[in-house]
């Protein structure tokens, strides 16, 4: 892949997945061996698919502005990404967060991505939506 192809997968993976919350669609992006590692804490795919269903229960909508940064390195196939989810959860609370991702490809699927959030508004219940879990 180039760094076009990887920009319109990324950007289609993240409406799918994220955005429409389509479960059945995982298997399109990830291999079954995927990795996670959010603030530190990692996950394999069945984790990270809990989190999906758990991210259903507890949000209302959310929301992602498109990429800051998109570097991709082509010999070691990892894009880099930086963007801003807003995020508004069926309590009321709402904000954005800054996510740094790094993602790992091999043969068009997502074999390892290690990311970093930050919650950009104080206060707004949103530290752990990353990686939240029920």
């Amino acid at each position: 892949m180039d760094r076009e192809e990887v920009f319109s997968f990324l950007n289609n993976m993240y409406k799918n997945i994220l955005i429409d919350m389509n479960v059945d669609e995982i298997s399109n992006y990830f291999i079954d061996d995927y990795v996670q590692v959010t603030d530190g804490v990692k996950s394999d795919l069945e984790e990270f698919k809990k989190h999906l269903f758990t991210l259903k229960n507890i949000v209302k909508t959310i929301s992602i502005s498109p990429f800051y940064d998109l570097l991709f390195d082509e010999k070691s196939n990892v894009a880099t990404l930086r963007y801003i989810v807003h995020v508004e959860k069926r309590n009321g609370e709402c904000g954005d967060v800054e996510v740094i991702a790094l993602f790992e490809l091999n043969n068009s699927k997502i074999v390892r991505c290690n990311e970093l959030t930050t919650p950009l508004d104080s206060g707004s219940g949103l530290e752990d939506i990353g990686r939240v879990s029920s």
